[in-house]
């Protein structure tokens, strides 16, 4: 294998040498497509529940399809149904990351896609029949089951991928999950307009999850080894560029982690970011139908700011990283001060953009949905600030740091559809009620990034410090460990150090 050393980010808690090869395409490729399609039909799901709610229970629709229409569900029910699905995900976010990474990756992505499958073809029986209670026990177990998404996801990526490809490709397929609610929100708003509208919905679903499952049981393997079409030469390649790259066996420290304040401040932030995500999935839609647009229409414009994000999120966090490792940052002000200022520019200019929408009459139509896109828009400039600060605290545990913060923030988008639900009660079309529930999510936004503005800090947590051996081209620039490149000739010279 002809291979020379490079620059390479490490993931927290790896080390070893990174190599890379001439050996460019390959099966393994293949199977990031199957997982990016994976990920993209878990997120039809969460894109299409909140419309297909607002569509079952429309009483315009009631001499209008052949469907059963629930209005007697007022916001209150509504709220807790679709918060069941995010209680679930929020929590089985953390044992399903610790479980999970011991287990077979194939067998447990193909479970998750068969069951999500089997419940989105039996919801329709399920709302009809047991009414919202046992709706809410559904969603809740889908909810459970798609929080094993990402560690199973992982799991296999650390076993296909070599290290040089595992960030561009991990980005690449967890982007499916948002780029699936894109697609589902305005596609979803078009098929609940139908005669069978909601239950063609769930439906489409179910048979799209059960394809799914079924070629990713047929055509993937949970290892190279294991795969029936891949040659003997990417085995190869595959084994010895992982043989260079090891998981150091260190323990989390986590009762120290959950007593340091700076985490918390982080996990604020992201909490705010994720009650607004959330708020824009479920509530928008319904807020959009209050000012007289079509449920098509609601679908479709929801779905420009989540569009928008993610424009602004691919852009910046690129521009802000490259920024930070030339050290230009560092020439102006701390890097804590660094993250601070673009997390305020968009943690703050979403709390504005919160405050002014319901205010906005409903005659100025337009205007509303340009500030409802440019408020949601700023959450992708917010994710470049407050997320970065994990990687800056830990170079050992970022990764378990995220998905702690993460479960955390799912609890609070967890609890953004039943407050609503509680503000809005039984009188969905009162503006003021609305208004109380912008102003509530906003002053949340606020709070907890002051919380994130006082408290956090991109300085090395003591708990993260571990016995260093002295490793060729081992330094630290930003928080992160990177290697130099070097030739095998200084590879020879410095052998002794080993």
């Amino acid at each position: 294998m002809d291979v020379e050393f490079l620059k390479y980010q490490y993931e927290d808690a790896h080390d070893g040498i990174v190599v890379k090869s001439k050996f460019k395409l390959g099966v393994r490729h293949i199977q990031m497509i199957y997982m990016f399609v994976c990920a993209f039909v878990m997120g039809t799901f969460r894109g299409s529940i909140g419309i297909a709610v607002l569509a079952m229970t429309d009483e315009a629709r009631q001499n209008d399809t052949y469907i059963k229409i629930h209005d007697n569900w007022d916001k209150i029910i509504q709220g807790t149904v679709l918060s069941s699905f995010f209680i679930g995900h929020a929590l089985a976010l953390v044992p399903a990351d610790l479980i999970l990474r011991r287990i077979d990756g194939k067998a447990a992505l193909t479970i998750i896609l068969l069951v999500n499958g089997a419940l989105s073809f039996t919801l329709p029986t399920i709302i009809n029949r047991g009414g919202w209670i046992a709706t809410c026990n559904a969603l809740f177990m889908m909810g459970m089951t798609q929080a094993c998404l990402a560690p199973a996801t992982q799991l296999l990526i650390s076993k296909w991928l070599p290290p040089t490809e595992k960030n561009t490709c991990s980005r690449v397929v967890y982007g499916g999950v948002l780029l699936g609610i894109i697609v589902a929100l305005p596609v979803s708003g078009i098929i609940s307009e139908a005669r069978l509208g909601w239950e063609l919905v769930m439906y489409s679903l179910g048979m799209l999850a059960v394809s799914c499952g079924a070629v990713c049981c047929l055509f993937t393997a949970s290892t190279p080894k294991n795969h029936q079409a891949i040659g003997d030469a990417e085995v190869e390649f595959l084994e010895r560029a992982l043989s260079f790259y090891r998981k150091k066996n260190l323990p989390v420290p986590w009762r120290r982690v959950l007593k340091t304040r700076e985490f918390w401040a982080v996990a604020c932030a992201h909490a705010a970011c994720s009650a607004i995500f959330v708020f824009y999935l479920v509530a928008v839609p319904a807020f959009l139908k209050v000012l007289n647009a079509s449920l098509k229409d609601c679908a479709i414009y929801t779905v420009l700011p989540f569009v928008t994000m993610w424009a602004m999120y691919v852009t910046t966090s690129p521009t802000f990283d490259w920024l930070s490792r030339l050290g230009y940052v560092a020439v102006i002000a701390n890097l804590s001060y660094f993250r601070k200022l673009i997390n305020a520019m968009g943690a703050f200019g979403m709390a504005i953009g919160l405050t002014i929408l319901p205010n906005l009459v409903p005659d100025w139509s337009n205007f509303v949905i340009i500030v409802l896109t440019a408020t949601l828009g700023l959450a992708g400039l917010q994710l470049s600030g407050f997320l970065k600060t994990l990687t800056d605290m830990s170079e050992n545990f970022s990764g378990t740091l995220f998905v702690m913060s993460s479960g955390i923030a799912s609890i609070a988008g967890a609890v953004t559809p039943l407050a609503t639900g509680l503000i809005l009660g039984d009188n969905e079309a009162d503006l003021k009620r609305w208004k109380i529930a912008f102003l509530s999510l906003a002053s949340f936004c606020v709070v907890c990034n002051v919380i994130y503005t006082v408290f956090a800090s991109s300085e090395r947590q003591e708990w993260d410090e571990v016995r260093k051996r002295k490793i060729v081209g081992y330094h630290n620039v930003s928080n992160q460990i990177q290697l130099e490149d070097l030739s095998h000739k200084k590879l020879n010279a410095d052998s002794d150090i080993y």
